[in-house]
């Protein structure tokens, strides 16, 4: 008996390891494939990630049993704990297409009384518990192929956000492209490896349905020692930490040429707004060095009481010094 007990002991430690495990995995890979998801869509997502994950599990498991035996070699054969892991799995494998289905409805803002589009989405949370549930399979293998790559190759990874929605990928790797070269950081497109692009590509559709959301796996930009992955409000810098900084530095420094912007809060995209067109008007021809001094002046002093979080003030902050050095430049 106490041997049994001893069994059972590190059966459930294992367990508990292993969802440990799946549950950081899980973590990683949402940032890596999606980057940072709108604060409102995030919970959603992941809880639909999930489901799809294990309603998938149980439809494999039912043709490949030891992958329930590792969870159940323990449950007594005729008891009650017996009857209830066979109803919860009935309950996973009919109900959780349709529950998934119900959370699109309930995200895309499909109104109760409108029965005919709430019975589409259920249907639809078949197709979408499938793309899903094996999205996030492959996400599972993908993901810690990459950690440990970064791992060896003593690399980073960092996010900086930008309004890359709308504005078209070529053009935003375009601008990054010419914002690195001047401080003399050489990228160029390429086609990234598959554990970068597969999870992305198998659960884009899905994620665009739902929240006009897009990570972007067709092309890349590679420089040395780095590398620059394009998501709908944001982009992942991977490389080695000093060329990361400087990256994201360089960026800031230069996007203010154009309209696309790298902050997120309303208040600092209201700020940001200021910043680009202050230059534009100065670049123009339209104000003259004393007003755009006077407008910077005023976003300065605007910072303080605005409520703007300390990370996006420091990447105004920069913004401001690159408008205050070309009008400087200039005077010279």
């Amino acid at each position: 008996m106490p041997i049994i007990l001893l069994f059972d002991f590190i059966f459930f430690l294992i367990f508990r390891f292993f969802i440990k495990i799946v549950i950081t995995i899980f973590g990683w890979a949402t940032r890596i494939f999606f980057g940072k998801l709108p604060e409102k869509n995030r919970g959603w997502f992941y809880i639909m990630m999930l489901l799809s994950f294990l309603w998938v599990y149980c439809l494999v498991a039912k043709f490949f049993p030891v992958l329930f035996n590792i969870f159940i070699s323990y449950v007594p054969g005729k008891t009650f704990f017996n009857f209830l892991r066979k109803f919860l799995y009935i309950i996973c494998v009919v109900g959780i297409p349709p529950g998934v289905g119900a959370i699109c409805a309930l995200v895309r803002g499909v109104s109760r009384s409108d029965k005919k589009h709430i019975f589409e989405w259920l249907m639809k949370g078949y197709r979408y518990s499938l793309v899903l549930g094996c999205g996030m399979a492959v996400m599972l293998v993908c993901t810690p192929v990459i950690k440990v790559k970064r791992f060896l190759k003593h690399i980073t990874a960092d996010y900086m956000p930008m309004g890359v929605s709308g504005k078209g990928n070529i053009k935003i790797m375009d601008e990054i492209t010419e914002a690195l070269k001047r401080s003399d950081i050489i990228v160029t497109k390429k086609i990234p490896s598959r554990f970068y692009s597969l999870p992305v590509k198998m659960t884009n559709e899905v994620v665009k349905d739902l929240f006009d959301y897009m990570s972007d796996r067709e092309l890349y930009l590679a420089g040395e020692n780095i590398s620059i992955y394009l998501n709908s409000s944001d982009i992942m810098i991977e490389g080695k930490h000093e060329l990361v900084e400087k990256a994201k530095t360089a960026i800031a420094t230069c996007f203010v040429e154009n309209d696309i912007l790298l902050t997120v809060s309303e208040r600092a995209r209201e700020a940001e707004h200021r910043i680009q067109d202050a230059y534009t008007e100065w670049h123009e021809g339209r104000a003259d060095d004393k007003e755009t001094f006077r407008t910077l002046r005023e976003i300065l002093n605007y910072g303080p009481e605005s409520g703007i979080d300390y990370e996006e003030w420091a990447l105004l902050s920069v913004q401001i010094n690159a408008v205050l050095n070309s009008v400087l430049s200039k005077k010279e």
